[in-house]
């Protein structure tokens, strides 16, 4: 009866996953609530079965619990769709992304006046996320250290452009802007607070120009305690036939944003964005107007 006993717990021990199983290490002083060695501190020891490390702790394992990520769209949208508003007709493509750590909105529209009608028009396409995830000790404490390195990533690009015929009553706007954070332990963390290019763009018939405003412009460095990148702008103009302009944005987070170290604290990352494209125009007298507009970010914790 004893040997069947030994037997069924041999069986029970042998299908336990070992890998998932953190040991407690005896002969050492035990492991404090909550420890921190950096990493160019850490001269050996492991975790999770990787060694003794250098304190005692309990039997367990370290759990990662994600939920589901809230997401706007929830699925890919693409949207391909033509107006026709009397005499003046308008076109458009937007296209809407959400993922875990991405979002991406765009926007390309078109109008245009026959038989000297005049109208307006008006689209914006928004996308964003939110997601996280922690890991947690389960088990006898004090929790067992493991080597834990975080990096914040990411980045965000925009970009505009607008375009008008040389008629009076023809002008266009574009705009895209991207907002969001990322964060967990240490400097393991990013933001990008409010980016945005926005311009429009429009004809003087009484000095047969065009005018521009915004914040259409030159190279513009951007640099802040999380991310560097940089603005820029391009234009094209004539008198008569068409005026455009156009303008971009991109930014990255610095490579500087990481957390390493030996440590049982357990950590939570969270990552959210938001991408906004969108647009307005007006057309009169058998001119055309167009504009477009994008928006991507992605922020994440890895």
């Amino acid at each position: 009866m004893l040997s069947r006993t030994r037997a069924a717990v041999g069986c029970l021990l042998s299908i336990v996953p070992t890998s998932s199983i953190v040991l407690a290490t005896s002969g050492y002083t035990p492991c404090p609530p909550l420890m921190e060695l950096p990493c160019d501190g850490v001269g050996g020891g492991g975790s999770s079965g990787e060694g003794t490390g250098p304190c005692g702790c309990g039997t367990g394992q370290w759990v990662v619990n994600a939920p589901p990520p809230r997401l706007d769209p929830p699925v890919p949208m693409a949207e391909d769709r033509s107006l026709h508003e009397g005499l003046v007709s308008w076109t458009w493509s937007m296209r809407t992304t959400a993922q875990p750590e991405l979002a991406m909105a765009s926007i390309s529209v078109r109008g245009r006046s026959n038989m000297w009608a005049a109208g307006s028009f008006s689209r914006y396409s928004l996308a964003h996320y939110v997601s996280s995830r922690r890991e947690l000790w389960s088990g006898g404490f004090p929790a067992c250290p493991r080597l834990l390195s975080l990096a914040a990533t990411g980045g965000a690009t925009l970009h505009i452009s607008a375009s008008t015929a040389a008629r009076r009553g023809c002008s266009a706007f574009a705009s895209a802007a991207t907002s969001g954070t990322c964060s967990s332990l240490g400097a393991a963390n990013a933001s990008i607070e409010s980016l945005v290019i926005a311009g429009s763009v429009g004809y003087s018939e009484s000095t047969q120009d065009f005018e521009v405003a915004g914040n259409f412009g030159p190279l513009v460095d951007v640099l802040t305690d999380s991310v560097e990148g940089s603005l820029s702008a391009s234009s094209s103009w004539s008198t008569e036939g068409q005026g455009s302009h156009s303008g971009s944005a991109s930014v990255t987070v610095r490579p500087d944003r990481i957390y390493c170290a030996f440590t049982n604290r357990p950590y939570v990352a969270r990552a959210a964005g938001q991408a906004v494209a969108g647009g307005a125009g007006s057309v009169e007298g058998n001119g055309s107007t167009s504009w477009s507009s994008m928006a991507v970010i992605n922020l994440s914790v890895q």
